[in-house]
């Protein structure tokens, strides 16, 4: 009965550890995204709640990124500390390279 116990879980064993890593695979197979794509999905993601998917929406108080006259370093200080009801971005967007996207795209909203 162990010995039926043993081969059972040797077996189980062998069957996890069978195949191959395909972790260098799923990155080959992945579509890299354009700095425009990836501002658009970022901003997607985390604005469209309350600046809407033209920036014209004024959720809870949001701006209406249309009308923005902002410039890239203003922009990126609002993103960085928040204003108002919005909160700080930075921890969401992670790096500055996300931001800088995120800024791109909030200026192709612009009339």
């Amino acid at each position: 009965m162990v010995l039926n116990r043993f081969f059972f879980l040797l077996f189980l064993a062998g069957l996890t550890s069978c195949g191959t890593d395909s972790s260098s695979k799923n990155n080959d197979a992945l579509p890299i995204e354009t700095p425009a794509e990836k501002g658009a999905s970022l901003y997607t993601l985390n604005c469209t709640s309350c600046h809407g998917e033209d920036g014209k929406m004024g959720g809870s108080g949001a701006k209406d990124l249309s009308q923005s006259q902002l410039s890239d370093k203003q922009i990126k200080k609002i993103l960085q500390k928040g204003k108002n009801a919005m909160p700080p971005m930075s921890a969401i967007l992670e790096t500055e390279q996300n931001m800088d996207c995120v800024i791109q795209h909030i200026k192709t909203l612009r009339k």
